[in-house]
């Protein structure tokens, strides 16, 4: 834990300054705190800003910040640490041998306990043990390093921390190259399986565990951009919209182009996709809408801090200064300024958006399958393809994180408050997506293989229309 007073944070003066950028900034703040729920958002406030007060360590800090957006259910609303926090860095030695750890687990009864055992993860073995006693850290179990093919760590150095949730839910203090801390989430996804978010999947060498649930092909490359096939039906991966340039999506739809075309159906994966940029998405579309798409305009909330945020970014964007912006862009600049303090919104309430491009030949059908962390651009790209004849969404309701977009990053000394400027439509009071989602043409429950029930879902869709015909 890093103090505040250490680091010349101050918590309840960080709170009062995202208090007041938020309400006078947030875009969805109208939205979200309205006549009808006013009482209970200043009892939060009231409550969130007396814990601020007594509040002397940074992460507890930067929990109850978050703990006070949570009012808002806004994904696009957050906390993060500051540039000038140095990062949390951690070294420990506990001296054991694979040979000492296998005796203590006979003598211990560890075989009770399936997240003790010895594990791999590319070039480091690990024995998980309970951490040993007496201890300052908050923990449950220590993975030692009991082999390393990286020079640069040793047997016997803590390479992670576990602190056990619930079931066989972890938090998880994992340990860089650097030593620096990275707190994620861990899941132990079968006796012999470890997963730790974003990082790494370990696998349990011993006691060996029989009958593993070994991941199919699919499932080892659900974090990677490919198109695979599935008895000839193509399978296109979008994990995200941001880690690839459009072109890369680009190119790939053109390297399996014909194999597309002449399939009755495809499938989009867009499970887990937070989100990014809608550009990203754009090659995708020739093959998935039918025609037009009727799209909502968006707006800006005009604030005074928000224009001339708007109107930096837009100068920086062009490559230009504030005054050569004002110059070269008057007709832009002047709509920034003159609309100052109002939520403005460009000609009329919808536009019309029609691809350069629809390949009507084929696919006939396309299959979407998401989940509730399908978000923002994620969420833009179940929107568009909602409006195509060709189209059935399988799964879950998206994450609702897209009525406010464009993040302001606010600094308040310690950490940076992040809120949207902007506003996704102008009717967003009588048909707002957050934080509900798009809703799928078939609810499917997370706990079935999505996957496998859409398509055959999708095969006696097709039959019958046929029969139909």
């Amino acid at each position: 834990m890093l103090p505040l007073k250490a680091q010349d944070c101050n918590c309840e003066e960080s709170f009062n300054i995202a208090l007041e950028a938020y309400e006078k900034n947030y875009s969805l703040f109208m939205y979200k705190v309205t006549d009808e729920n006013r009482d209970l958002y200043d009892a939060h406030t009231d409550l969130m800003l007396e814990k601020a007060k007594k509040t002397e360590d940074f992460d507890e800090c930067k929990i109850l910040l978050e703990q006070w957006l949570d009012f808002f259910r806004d994904g696009h609303t957050y906390i993060v640490n500051s540039g000038q926090q140095s990062k949390e860095s951690y070294s420990e030695e506990i001296q054991i041998t694979e040979k000492q750890f296998k005796r203590e687990y006979q003598e211990k009864s560890y075989e009770l306990n399936t997240i003790l055992g010895i594990w791999k993860n590319g070039g480091y073995t690990v024995a998980i043990m309970p951490s040993p006693q007496p201890s300052n850290r908050e923990r449950d179990y220590v993975a030692v390093i009991i082999e390393s093919s990286n020079p640069d760590w040793k047997k016997g150095e803590v390479k992670f921390e576990l602190r056990n949730v619930f079931g066989t839910s972890y938090k998880v203090n994992y340990l860089m190259g650097d030593h620096s801390v990275e707190k994620r989430n861990g899941e132990q996804t079968d006796f012999g399986m470890l997963e730790i978010e974003g990082l790494s999947e370990w696998v349990k060498l011993w006691p060996q565990v029989e009958n593993v649930k070994k991941r199919s092909d699919l499932e080892m490359k659900m974090d990677q951009f490919h198109i695979s096939y599935i008895d000839e039906i193509p399978y296109l991966r979008l994990p995200d919209f941001y880690s690839v340039p459009a072109s890369y999506v680009d190119s790939l739809m053109k390297a399996h182009h014909d194999r597309i075309l002449a399939a009755d159906f495809m499938i989009v994966d867009l499970r887990g996709n937070g989100g990014g940029n809608d550009g990203t998405y754009s090659p995708v579309l020739p093959y998935v809408l039918s025609g037009p798409v009727i799209l909502p305009a968006n707006g800006f909330w005009l604030s005074e801090d928000n224009t001339e945020y708007l109107i930096n970014g837009m100068a920086a964007y062009n490559g230009l200064s504030v005054e050569e912006y004002a110059e070269q862009e008057k007709k832009e600049y002047e709509m920034f300024i003159n609309n100052k303090g109002t939520a403005y919104f460009k000609g009329d309430s919808t536009w019309t958006f029609t691809p350069d491009t629809i390949y009507r030949e084929g696919p006939d059908k396309v299959i979407i399958l998401t989940d509730e962390e399908v978000g923002s651009s994620g969420e833009t790209f179940v929107y568009r393809a909602n409006q195509s004849d060709k189209v059935v969404v399988y799964g879950q309701n998206t994450a609702g994180v897209v009525d406010g977009f464009n993040g302001f990053p606010l600094d308040l000394g310690c950490f940076t408050a992040v809120f949207p400027t902007s506003f996704r439509a102008p009717d967003l009071e009588e048909n707002p997506i957050d934080p509900y989602g798009i809703a799928p043409d078939v609810y499917v429950d997370e706990k079935v293989d999505v996957l496998a029930y859409a398509i055959d879902h999708m095969k006696h869709l097709i039959k019958n229309e046929n029969s139909k015909e």
